[in-house]
C-alpha cells in the first residue's frame, strides 16, 4: 500500500461537513460540535496512516465506510496515495 500524502474532501462531503455541525449547534451542544470536529480529524489521522482498516463496501468494493462516531459515517475510497472522501453519512438527519 502505497504512503497516503492527502486527502481530498468532495463538494459533497464538505457540505455535509457544514451541514452536520449546522444541525449539532441548533439541536444538540458546542460540545458535540467540537466532539464531532475531533473525530473528523482522528479519522483523517487514523486514514492516512492505515487507509485500510475499515471495511470495504459490499454494495461498491471501491468505497469503505469508517463509522466515526456511533451518528456519523464517513465513505471514501483509496486512489492511489490519494484519500477521496466521498460523502458523510449522519445518522440523525434525512441525508
Amino acid at each position: 500500500m502505497p504512503e497516503i500524502k492527502k486527502i481530498i474532501w468532495s463538494l459533497e462531503s464538505s457540505r455535509k461537513v457544514t451541514s452536520i455541525k449546522e444541525y449539532l449547534y441548533n439541536e444538540w451542544t458546542e460540545e458535540e460540535v467540537k466532539y464531532f470536529i475531533k473525530r473528523l480529524m482522528h479519522f483523517e489521522k487514523l486514514v492516512t496512516q492505515h487507509p485500510e482498516i475499515f471495511p470495504v463496501s459490499k454494495k461498491s468494493p471501491n468505497l469503505r465506510k469508517a463509522v466515526i462516531t456511533k451518528y456519523q459515517s464517513v465513505i471514501y475510497e483509496i486512489d492511489h496515495n490519494t484519500i477521496k472522501v466521498h460523502t458523510i453519512l449522519d445518522h440523525r438527519q434525512k441525508n
